[in-house]
């Protein structure tokens, strides 16, 4: 029977067992991308927490977010015969043969994102799924005065939990704000900074009325926000997600916002980001 843990606790949970007291864990993360704000900053956390209890563990990061890139690391990392692997899934079920080879090779599997995901041991999430999608909506509804056209971005159609969030948050807008109105489905684009640019640019120009976007994946946010500003749009759009504090700590709320925390609390406090985008211009690649 799968159980939610924190990662932590996994941790410990593995470094009492006997039957891994002998030797020292080895433990292979795959996520979604690699080179990115959020994964960098998640892979500074797994060296950390790793050291400290006596762990070998290391990320794995795709050079894009593919599943069969994502299929070939876990291949390689039974090869390697490590004691567990993490992943967080772009597809679940594309996964699910590989994972089904490491499961009956005896190595125990991790899941991020992917609650219901096969042959998965444990499956740890850091929030409430639905809270956090009905969180999003509220803030964008106050942002937008409860009223106008808006869109939402997923890092990928795919992953499971960026879909509870946006269906929990759609749900809550139909029931709580009648006047507000989604222009059309999901994309899934929020883990690609130039993807996330150019979607909103083309919706700028498909929906001049636009008055929202609410963005799953650290990416998204920051995308929308940079198109956003191009356009000369801040007043006129808001622009809901959550993200990194590297990134994020340079677009700050102005005097209309929403709200005026700092993003680096929002992210630490996993609300979303609430902000009228006023980001300075790009000093380089997949930069503010």
């Amino acid at each position: 029977m799968k159980k939610n843990l924190t990662l932590c606790a996994l941790l410990a949970l593995f470094a009492a067992s006997p039957a891994f007291a002998a030797d020292k864990l080895r433990m292979g993360i795959v996520v979604k991308i690699g080179g990115i704000p959020w994964f960098n900053a998640m892979e500074a956390g797994i060296k950390s927490e790793a050291a400290k209890r006596g762990i070998d563990a290391w990320q794995v990061g795709p050079t894009a977010a593919d599943p069969a890139l994502q299929v070939r690391a876990i291949e390689d990392l039974i090869a390697q015969k490590v004691d567990i692997i993490g992943v967080v899934p772009n597809d679940p079920q594309v996964l699910e043969p590989v994972l089904k080879r490491a499961h009956d090779a005896g190595i125990k599997i991790i899941t991020h994102e992917s609650p219901g995901q096969k042959y998965a041991d444990w499956d740890f999430e850091l929030i409430d799924a639905d809270t956090h999608g009905i969180n999003h909506m509220k803030a964008l509804a106050q942002c937008m005065h409860e009223e106008g056209q808006y869109a939402m971005y997923v890092g990928s159609l795919t992953v499971p939990l960026h879909q509870q969030w946006t269906d929990a948050a759609l749900k809550y807008q139909q029931q709580h704000y009648p006047r507000m109105q989604r222009v059309t489905d999901k994309f899934g684009v929020g883990e690609s900074l130039d993807s996330s640019v150019r979607t909103t640019n083309e919706l700028m120009s498909k929906y001049p009325d636009l008055k929202g976007i609410m963005a799953f994946g650290s990416q998204g946010p920051i995308g929308a926000g940079r198109a956003v500003l191009n356009r000369n749009k801040t007043q006129q759009i808001c622009v809901i997600g959550a993200f990194s504090p590297g990134q994020g700590q340079r677009c700050k709320p102005d005097h209309r916002s929403a709200a005026r925390r700092r993003p680096r609390s929002l992210y630490r406090q996993g609300r979303p980001g609430r902000f009228r985008p006023v980001c300075p211009p790009p000093s380089g690649k997949n930069r503010l």
